[in-house]
This record gives structure tokens, C-alpha cells and sequence, in this order.
């Protein structure tokens, strides 16, 4: 099927939501925020690429999706009666990623790191949204290889979705290493699809201390 290559993101970071995150209180370290904040968002291009995939089969915890095969028991509970699902990756992009890293101090250094996160998260739920009132669906749940804990949908995963999608890194700048993680690191990929209620894989996830927890660990009885 057809593949879409969205951009044009319009990203807006409030400097008391970033210095916030990053827990800065000198008005020093503020003030350069500032400065990197404005540099960041007049270079940032984030990039989505997505396939409206159709479902093949489900056998056991395997989905075939467009001749390729996935294996997962969350994976294949959860596309039980769905027939299309969106494959897809969303990056920060390579211009804020290539400009972040000529930082030579590591704190700050960290600190744009957080920062690129955010763009990341401003464009996905941007994207998500554009999928919702472009097709006419209520609500969409997410699942990417390597979410979860280690056996909800296995990492290596990455190398058929990336093969479903097709030219990626063309398209988007987004390298899939060889060990299944992707450059730019604030990038997200997995499927997209129609559900009546929102599903988090983090509910899924029983590491604790994680800042980017959506959803509290929960057991699930229909997995």
C-alpha cells in the first residue's frame, strides 16, 4: 500500500515547561535553556513516515502483516479484529540531532537530550492526532517492538517493520543499527491502530523509575 512521509510539524516548547523537566532553577543555567530552546525549534524538522498495512493472518502469538511476520502474544491479543493497522516511525530529526551534538558540555549535553525527547513527543502526539481526523478514527493505540518488557513484542522486531515501511532512512534520516536501535536515539517506531480504548504498552512494564511512564504496570487478563 501507499506510504505517507509527514513534516511541517509546528513544535512550541514553553521555557518554564523545559526548565521545569530539567529541574533548573539558576537563572544562569535558565537563561542559556533559553537560548538553546530558540536555536532548537529554528532547526528542528521532526519527520513522520507511515504504510496503511493490512492484516493478513493471526496464528497463535504471529501476525502477518503485508507478507511479513511479527511475533508477539500482546501483539496478536491486541490486532485480534483489526483488520489495518499504521505502520510508522517518528523522529526528532536529524537537523536538532546533528546540531545537539556539537555540544561539547555533557550536562548541557544531557539537558538537549531531554529537549530533543519533547520535540519528539510534540510531533507524535501531532501525528497520532492527524491519523485520528484524516481516517476518521476516534482513538488509536500504539505498540513498538521493544516496548514493554523484553518479551512483549521483542526489539529485533524493528528490522521487518523497517522493511515493511520501506526506505527510511531516505526518507526520514532514521538509521536502524545493528542492534535494532534507531539513530536519531529520539525517534519512535512500531504500529498504530483503531481501539475503543487507549492501550499503553507501558502497562505492560514492570521496570520502575521511568520518566517517560505513561501508564502504571498493570496485570492484564485478556493477554
Amino acid at each position: 500500500m501507499e506510504r505517507f512521509i509527514m513534516d511541517g510539524f509546528q513544535i512550541q516548547i514553553p521555557l518554564d515547561e523545559l526548565t521545569k523537566r530539567l529541574c533548573l532553577a539558576d537563572e544562569e543555567d535558565v537563561e542559556l535553556m533559553r537560548k538553546k530552546l530558540a536555536e532548537a525549534l529554528a532547526i528542528a524538522c521532526p519527520k513522520a513516515l507511515y504504510r496503511i498495512c493490512k492484516v493478513n493472518g493471526i496464528e497463535d502469538d504471529t501476525v502477518q502483516i503485508e507478507g511479513k511476520e511479527f511475533h508477539s502474544k500482546v501483539l496478536a491479543a491486541r490486532l485480534k479484529d483489526v483488520h489495518h493497522v499504521f505502520a510508522y516511525v517518528v523522529t526528532c530529526g536529524t537537523e536538532v540531532d546533528e546540531w545537539s551534538r556539537k555540544e561539547k558540555d555533557y550536562i548541557v549535553n544531557l539537558w538537549l537530550d531531554i529537549l530533543k525527547e519533547m520535540i519528539l513527543g510534540e510531533a507524535r502526539i501531532q501525528f497520532q492526532t492527524a491519523l485520528c481526523e484524516r481516517y476518521g478514527i476516534p482513538k488509536l493505540s500504539s505498540m513498538g517492538p521493544g516496548s514493554g518488557n523484553l518479551d512483549t513484542w521483542p526489539i529485533a522486531q524493528q528490522r521487518p517493520l523497517f522493511e515493511l515501511l520501506e526506505n527510511v532512512t531516505e526518507d526520514t534520516g532514521v538509521v536502524l543499527t545493528a542492534s535494532y536501535l534507531m539513530h536519531p536515539t529520539k525517534s519512535v517506531s512500531g504500529v498504530l491502530f483503531p481501539s475503543d480504548k487507549e492501550f499503553v504498552t507501558c502497562s505492560l512494564c514492570k521496570r520502575t523509575n521511568c520518566q517517560n511512564r505513561r501508564e502504571p504496570y498493570k496485570e492484564h487478563t485478556d493477554i
